[in-house]
């Protein structure tokens, strides 16, 4: 069986033939893969044969499949093609859940399940943990484009070349392949970053970074820290260098 039913703590939820948990990638649009190379790498692809068939509970209906470009077929559950997650150490791990804002595990009507799992063992007085100052730092790394900007987690932050008036212009679909920079409090900025740091509205609400006039972005393609594969995407999207000038 291609595809089973297995109790969460998000609720009944999709897993693979392993017993690992199945997740869906919001950039996926009409059934349409768009995870390749370092991504499909982080993010193994549920792959099918002619002779696919769904567990029991399950609706075959609800269940396709998408050709892919090297001619593998591809489980797609309505309209949302189906992965693992290469950080899922074992079944009944769900990791990648809601990484990036734009992954998150899939319900038995071939929905996302949105809504982060809670730990049911955990004592109700516990005192939720404050976001850390952190997250809102700028850090220089090293990769093969030289020193660029990363976020606290390490991850590439890029500017996008039509933020000409230095306020972002990346919504809707934009912003779900491109998630604005999080932002707590002001941003901090790490040894080495000569540009100025500020902070701008983002389109989606809240706060996001700035250096220089440039709002500071991640890409959802970036399945690591350390990935760079948003780079010169378009011919509009570049990663910052030290100085917040543009890496070209």
């Amino acid at each position: 069986m291609a595809v089973k039913i297995a109790d969460s703590p998000s609720g009944k939820i999709l897993i693979g033939a392993d017993g690992r948990t199945l997740y869906g990638f919001t950039n996926d649009i009409d059934a349409k893969s768009t995870c390749y190379s370092t991504c499909a790498k982080a993010w193994p692809l549920v792959i099918v044969d002619s002779q696919w068939t769904v567990g029991p509970g399950l609706d075959t209906g609800v269940f396709s499949t998408v050709l892919r470009d090297d001619g593998t077929e591809q489980l797609v559950a309505g309209k949302f093609p189906l992965y693992a997650y290469s950080g899922d150490a074992a079944p009944g791990d769900a990791n990648g859940q809601g990484s990036g804002d734009v992954w998150f595990v899939v319900g038995t009507d071939a929905k996302f399940i949105t809504t982060k799992a809670t730990n049911q063992s955990a004592p109700t007085t516990a005192k939720p943990v404050p976001a850390p100052v952190a997250a809102a730092s700028v850090k220089l790394a090293d990769s093969p484009l030289g020193k660029i900007m990363g976020d606290a987690d390490g991850r590439t932050l890029y500017a996008f070349t039509k933020d000409t008036n230095g306020s972002p212009t990346c919504t809707d679909a934009c912003a779900k392949a491109w998630p604005a920079s999080s932002l707590i409090g002001q941003p901090i900025a790490g040894s080495g970053i000569a540009a100025a740091l500020r902070s701008v509205t983002a389109p989606t609400g809240g706060t996001m970074i700035a250096a220089g006039k440039w709002p500071l972005y991640r890409f959802a393609g970036d399945a690591a820290p350390g990935d760079t594969n948003g780079q010169g995407s378009g011919g509009v999207w570049f990663a910052v260098a030290a100085d917040g000038t543009l890496i070209k």
